[in-house]
């Protein structure tokens, strides 16, 4: 009988473990992090009592997001992944949700589609290694008392309220930000998670035809990051950006497919994701 459980600290090895079978590099941390923000949304799937998959959701008001799908190899095919999908489904209607997004692998678009998932667009995650020192530009450094007009920008083009999951990422002790505004007010940000030697870029909202703020704000992230190792995921369709980061350095590992279930709510901008699990 399959039944799903919210995520527990002692359920932390195990997703991490069953995580990394597909090569994720996911530590207990990042699930006690996903834990922290959304702890009904974090789920674990038993098969009678026996630990068989996880997967991850988190909802931002109308708009929810779902991650970290994985099956035991010998349960998938069963209808499995299917059961979890639409647990979480009913978990962030439950919530509010209207609008569900996800990044799913080229395998997996065919499995999201019959579930009722429409592809919006590709993403690509790029990996830097050692980029040298990089000039930065002169943009505005994000402090926790600009939260508020942080959120309120990220949210007119997001389609939810991410103001949890940014303020959690700019308390973490190694983590920045940087902003640029005009006199409207703020046109773009970005935001860095730090973890030793790795660093994550995102997300990145940049309002759209403004690639020169986009690489700016790229730009002063990377300048404070010489000798890390770099993550990130930027739409397929930036092709400066990408040009930019391939000149110093940066290497595309794999592609994702951002797909939504009922319509998206989210604007046309320029975006780098804050984490193929939170959107």
């Amino acid at each position: 009988m399959l039944q799903v459980k919210p995520m527990s600290p002692t359920d932390y090895p195990f997703a991490a473990e069953l995580a990394n079978t597909m090569g994720w590099n996911m530590t207990n941390e990042d699930f006690a992090f996903n834990c922290s923000l959304e702890p009904e949304g974090c789920l674990v799937l038993y098969e009678d009592s026996t630990r068989v998959g996880i997967a991850t959701c988190i909802s931002y008001g109308k708009t929810g997001w779902f991650g970290n799908l994985i099956v035991n190899p010998e349960n998938r095919r069963k209808g499995v992944g299917g059961f979890l999908v639409r647990h979480a489904d009913n978990y962030l209607h439950n919530r509010g949700v209207k609008s569900i997004g996800l990044y799913a692998y080229p395998n997996l678009t065919g499995f999201y589609s019959a579930i009722g998932f429409v592809v919006d667009e590709g993403f690509s995650v790029l990996h830097g290694h050692a980029i040298p020192k990089i000039v930065s530009e002169q943009v505005g450094e994000i402090s926790l008392r600009h939260i508020e007009a942080i959120a309120r920008f990220d949210e007119a083009y997001f389609g939810g309220d991410r103001k949890r999951l940014l303020y959690a990422i700019l308390k973490g002790e190694s983590n920045f930000g940087f902003f640029a505004a005009e006199e409207a007010g703020i046109i773009g940000y970005v935001l860095v998670k730090v973890y030793g030697g790795l660093a994550e870029v995102g997300p990145l909202v940049c309002v759209p035809d403004r690639v020169d703020v986009a690489l700016k704000l790229l730009k002063s992230a990377i300048g404070k990051l010489a000798g890390f190792e770099i993550y990130l995921c930027l739409q397929k369709n930036q092709t400066s950006l990408q040009e930019y980061l391939y000149s110093v350095g940066f290497q595309e590992e794999f592609c994702l497919t951002r797909m939504f279930l009922s319509p998206k709510l989210s604007k046309n901008c320029i975006y780098i994701a804050e984490s193929k699990e939170r959107g």
